[in-house]
């Protein structure tokens, strides 16, 4: 006596779904990494356009300052210089554009100052905005 038997090939509807979960857990691992990768890429953007704009404004009061205005600077401890300013001695490129916007700094000018000050005789620049 044979049995008639069927060879079945298919799959059964639970290995489907959890075929179908796995593969929505690899896609969401993934998604949650390539965020994670693309803020960080962001951040390391802005703070690259941040420490131009400070380290441009640390030469500009070396070069273009006098040392009486240094000084002055020092003793008040409260000095700024500007984009305009950075960006008319060369310092900076005008068509630099903030990473967070992309708007061209040379038309934002009034939102970027770069603050001067001394702490221990070690003069620190540091942007003030956005």
């Amino acid at each position: 006596m044979v049995k008639n038997m069927k060879n079945n090939k298919g799959f059964t509807l639970i290995e489907l779904i959890a075929t179908i979960g796995i593969m929505i857990l690899i896609g969401l691992v993934i998604v949650n990494n390539m965020t994670g990768v693309l803020s960080k890429q962001h951040d390391e953007e802005y703070k690259s356009f941040k420490k131009e704009l400070e380290d441009g404004a640390c030469i500009y009061v070396e070069t273009k300052w006098d040392s009486s205005k240094r000084s002055n600077c020092k003793a008040s401890n409260n000095c700024t210089v500007s984009i305009d300013e950075l960006i008319k001695a060369g310092f900076i490129d005008e068509n630099l554009k903030n990473p967070n916007n992309e708007e061209e700094i040379k038309n934002n000018q009034d939102k970027y100052k770069v603050k001067v000050y001394w702490t221990d005789n070690v003069k620190i620049c540091e942007m003030n905005g956005e």
